[in-house]
């Protein structure tokens, strides 16, 4: 053969053979298989909640859920036509009558409207208006009187006497809960002042308290409304127990 032939094909032969030699070592490594994609987190590491990724001092706008829910308390201004008008609506449907009320003013305050021992206010007294209950039955209840400038009533007193037997406690608790509720606000669930839960515990804790006193009269008062006052007294008398209920400024 052609020496110059040759030499080229040996030449490609020899390249050839050195090339296989490198290539098939590569090829032929192992291939590892990893167990967890590279991005994965370790199963003991938290996942961030929405919650961790909202900053301090974004708003978040709460879900309508009950406890997100505030309920605004409006406080109710003392107005005497206003006022009698809401009681004596709200008593209806309680089936209270409530009668419309007597004017009085001058001379006839130290008649029909002496409720203080205190001579200062007593004398402070410019204006009453007097309204007259009666149960279902048509029977005598009590009387809601109020009391104040000629502008605007002051305080409010809710009077009932019951017989020995208090048989008519229920018309008290419905009543002085309408007072609350026309005069105060609708609120007593939400505050519950003085821990208790709803105008009617509060009578009966007056009601025990008084009949294991030994004094003829006995009182509480409530703290807990901003707006207004609320005082409950139960004297003893020869006819039963008096109770007195007064909501003032």
């Amino acid at each position: 053969m052609n020496k110059k032939i040759l030499i080229p094909i040996i030449f490609g032969i020899a390249i050839t053979i050195i090339l296989m030699a490198i290539l098939v070592p590569m090829n032929q490594k192992p291939i590892t298989i990893t167990e967890k994609p590279i991005n994965e987190k370790p199963v003991n590491e938290s996942i961030p909640t929405r919650d961790d990724q909202i900053p301090l001092n974004d708003t978040v706008i709460p879900t309508n859920n009950t406890a997100n829910t505030i309920k605004l308390i409006t406080p109710i201004d003392f107005s005497y036509v206003d006022s009698n008008s809401l009681m004596k609506s709200s008593l209806a449907a309680k089936g209270i009558s409530m009668s419309s009320a007597l004017k009085i003013s001058g001379g006839s305050i130290a008649k029909y409207c002496t409720f203080y021992g205190d001579i200062e206010k007593q004398n402070s007294i410019e204006y009453c208006t007097s309204t007259e209950l009666k149960d279902s039955d048509g029977k005598f209840l009590g009387n809601i009187h109020m009391i104040g400038s000629m502008d605007s009533p002051n305080a409010v007193l809710g009077i009932i006497q019951t017989d020995p037997y208090m048989s008519s406690l229920d018309d008290i608790k419905s009543t002085y809960q309408i007072m609350v509720e026309s005069l105060v606000c609708d609120c007593w669930q939400d505050q519950k002042p003085g821990n208790l839960e709803s105008v009617s515990a509060w009578i009966d804790a007056a009601k025990s308290h008084h009949l294991e006193a030994t004094g003829t009269t006995s009182s509480s008062k409530i703290a807990g409304f901003v707006q207004k006052q609320l005082l409950l007294e139960v004297t003893t008398n020869t006819e039963g127990y008096l109770w007195k209920f007064i909501i003032s400024n």
